[in-house]
């Protein structure tokens, strides 16, 4: 079983689904830290929670979870995106070997790749 202290970040802004991730990683015996809607929200959030992993929504509202995934690189704080686009834009190749998941996602998919992050 997982430590208390480590959560696993969750950065999406549809409510709905971020509530599902939520219910899904606690299913799979993780604490979660978050939601958080916006890239604030999530700086906040790793100020002072004790973080281990990361799932970022790409797309969040009007900005977009790359400067998140800055600082999680910076921390060396393993992360994946989720998505629910067909194209993703994003202007660098650094993020090329983080996986990426594709909304809807179900919990074997989660699963597996909670599993891959946290090798």
């Amino acid at each position: 079983m997982n430590e208390m202290n480590d959560k696993i970040l969750v950065v999406e802004d549809t409510f709905l689904i971020a509530m599902q991730l939520q219910m899904d990683l606690k299913s799979l015996g993780h604490q979660v830290a978050g939601p958080a809607p916006s890239v604030d929200r999530a700086f906040k959030l790793l100020d002072r929670e004790p973080i281990k992993a990361a799932l970022l929504d790409i797309h969040l509202g009007n900005e977009n979870s790359i400067p998140i995934a800055n600082r999680l690189m910076e921390l060396k704080i393993p992360f994946l995106f989720i998505t629910g686009f067909e194209q993703v834009d994003i202007e660098s190749n650094e993020f090329d070997d983080h996986v990426l998941l594709r909304k809807p996602i179900n919990l074997d998919q989660l699963s597996d790749a909670m599993g891959t992050l946290l090798e």
